[in-house]
């Protein structure tokens, strides 16, 4: 069996990071048998389970009392719905079926998820660069405009697990550098020219194909910052292993960015390179609207830095990884600040 090789690692020292906020995380829909009460009700459940796998990280969501009843009666949380009709999924599909728009409202989600001290995850998340290769009689890689059934299961479960997963445009610039066999092969250099353009935090290689029993299996690995991490799955069909890669890159991604504490501190930063009255409350607001931040006291201002209280149920350590991945905080290096060091840089809003 192929692999990948450990040169692929060095693909992700090369693009800046930094992350991008998710505008659909609270936006889900659901299709829907009829609009009766029973039916909408059964849609607006499964539709606000799939929004607490997003806001949580979780694939499978804890049954607390909280949860439960808030899953019974999701109307509560809504922000906007509607029903529509939409094609079956293909362009020349002609069949249509109804579909449950529903739009949650993220800060009363968001409390719901703190009340039942379920882990949350920001909607600021790394977007990831898809090379999905299929491996038939030809190799074929997943594209951004794909419409093919395989295709659609990525982009659906990518949307469902919360994940900013991006497939490549396979445009003339995409084609002269790389193909399906290239992934397939594990051809590093041809991999990584042709990913530099994209700028994603996260690489991720995979391929997928039948063995001759019958059984679908996939394979690939997750790049970031020097690191790999690999992963292999196999199902009876081609979207069940498509579904388990990419809960593995979510499931990867939670360890990272999910912040898992069940109770609430006080941790005390100490952030410089705020030189105005306009940045000043720049950085206040950013820092309120995190999701992983429950509240924020300014404890002293001096001429060259501001001592906050951020109130969250996260480690420092975690806190500090949080911070930096937005790019819009830094360490201070002129205070020698290890990873998890309460120092820190604003560089402002991007």
């Amino acid at each position: 069996m192929k692999t990948l090789p450990s040169l692929l690692v060095l693909m992700c020292s090369c693009f800046e990071t930094g992350a991008d906020v998710i505008d659909w995380l609270y936006d889900v829909e659901v299709p829907v048998a009829t609009q009766s009460s029973s039916d909408t009700r059964a849609a607006a459940a499964r539709a606000f389970a799939t929004v607490l796998t997003r806001v949580t990280g979780l694939k499978v969501i804890p049954r607390n009392p909280m949860v439960t009843a808030a899953l019974r009666n999701p109307g509560r949380f809504y922000a906007r719905y509607r029903f529509v009709r939409k094609a079956g999924g293909a362009k020349d599909a002609v069949d249509q079926q109804t579909v449950l728009e529903v739009g949650f409202d993220p800060r009363t989600v968001q409390d719901l998820v703190r009340s039942a001290a379920l882990p949350i995850w920001s909607a600021n998340r790394p977007r990831v660069l898809a090379w999905i290769v299929l491996e038939e009689d030809v190799p074929i890689l997943a594209a951004s405009d794909d419409t093919a059934p395989w295709v659609r299961t990525i982009k659906a479960r990518s949307r469902d697990r919360g994940l900013l997963v991006q497939l490549p445009l396979m445009d003339l610039a995409d084609r002269e550098r790389i193909s399906g066999s290239t992934v397939s092969g594990g051809f590093s250099e041809q991999i990584l020219g042709a990913s530099e353009r994209y700028g994603a935090q996260y690489v991720l290689t995979a391929r997928i194909w039948m063995d001759r029993g019958g059984l679908w299996h996939g394979a690939g690995g997750l790049m970031f910052e020097g690191r790999q991490t690999n992963f292999a799955h196999e199902g009876e069909t081609r979207d069940q292993v498509c579904e388990k890669l990419l809960d593995a890159v979510a499931d990867e991604l939670v360890q990272r960015f999910v912040v898992f504490g069940l109770h609430t501190e006080g941790i005390s930063i100490w952030v410089s390179g705020v030189r105005s009255v306009s940045e000043y409350g720049s950085l206040l607001r950013y820092l309120q609207s995190l999701e992983f931040i429950d509240r924020v006291d300014v404890a002293e201002v001096s001429i060259n830095q501001i001592r906050i209280v951020v109130h969250t149920r996260s480690t420092l350590s975690r806190l500090s990884e949080l911070l930096y991945s937005d790019g819009v905080i830094t360490r201070d290096a002129s205070k020698n600040s290890e990873f998890d060091s309460n120092q820190y840089v604003w560089r402002g809003e991007q």
